[in-house]
């Protein structure tokens, strides 16, 4: 049988055959470097694998996945929070917030009885809102008109965006639209603010504020305004202002030339009957009017 270096190299390796046979087979160059292999593998071994710590390992990776996948749990607790949280959030919102709204539209009124059976009378493109527990917030805005018989009780407000009403139970008529700001007492009292002036009301008085005017003047003596029985009135009042009060009763437009528009006006006109209602206007002023369709132009 031939062999080849590859078979006594396996020989040798595995002890077979002796360093002086190996060197008989080969030649000296050869040996050399079967020599140094054979030094190279004896200082390399393989350690037996530890299948018991290997086991143990691969267990405690399970162990851990597991402990990382285990769902989170709400106590009943947290439940009870948060639907307190929401009860909470609601009455507030139902409390304070100005949901419910009650306008007017041109020529015609409005009376509304609240929930502690405080009357509002609103007059003509006027607009009031208030929150759905009145009782524990007797909170209102008004834009426009409106006439209050307020029961007694806690504190009512009236906010609009020329001033602030605040009463406990009393009877006033409050006007704010542009910068026309205007309450009426009736009965009882009424506390009035406007920018930085605090003004007391009692029976019988009022409290004017417009273009930067403010001024407070004894008011006739009367049970409710007139408009809440058909009738307009003024007294010393800018004729632009009636003007506006004519337009929201009428729903008709009126133009007339700036140079009138701070002529004081007392006086009333009827808010049956649009005719009568501008002479009424016109004829204690000299001024002349023309009717056109929608429009009324006024002229000295």
């Amino acid at each position: 049988m031939e062999h080849n270096n590859d078979t006594f190299l396996s020989d040798w390796l595995a002890d077979k055959i002796s360093d002086d046979q190996l060197k008989q087979l080969v030649s000296n160059e050869d040996f050399v470097a079967f020599q140094k292999l054979k030094n190279a593998l004896s200082n390399y071994t393989v350690s037996k694998p530890d299948m018991e710590q290997s086991f143990a390992k691969i267990q405690h990776k399970i162990e851990s996945k597991k402990t990382k996948k285990q769902p989170k749990i709400l106590h009943l607790w947290k439940y009870v929070t948060v639907a307190a949280s929401l009860l909470l959030f609601f009455g507030l919102y139902q409390t304070f917030y100005f949901s419910n709204k009650v306008a007017t539209d041109f020529g015609s009124t409005e009376s509304i009885t609240l929930n502690d059976n405080s009357k509002v009378t609103l007059n003509a493109k006027s607009e009031l809102s208030y929150p759905n527990f009145f009782l524990w917030n007797r909170s209102l805005k008004l834009e426009g008109e409106a006439f209050f018989e307020v029961q007694k009780g806690s504190k009512f407000t009236v906010e609009t965006s020329l001033g602030k009403i605040t009463v406990l139970g009393t009877k006033f008529n409050a006007t704010s639209f542009d910068d026309f700001f205007e309450v009426v007492c009736y009965e009882g009292k009424v506390k009035v603010e406007n920018k930085d002036k605090t003004t007391i009301l009692t029976q019988g008085e009022t409290v004017r504020v417009y273009q930067n005017s403010y001024s407070n003047h004894p008011q006739k003596n009367a049970q409710k305004p007139e408009w809440i029985l058909g009738e307009s009135s003024f007294k010393n009042v800018p004729i632009r202002y009636v003007l506006d009060k004519f337009e929201m009763q009428f729903n008709i437009k009126v133009d007339y030339p700036k140079t009138i528009e701070n002529i004081k006006f007392t006086g009333s006109f009827s808010n049956k009957n649009m005719d009568t209602a501008i002479k009424t206007i016109c004829i204690p002023l000299h001024l002349k009017y023309v009717i056109n369709k929608q429009t009324i132009s006024l002229s000295e």
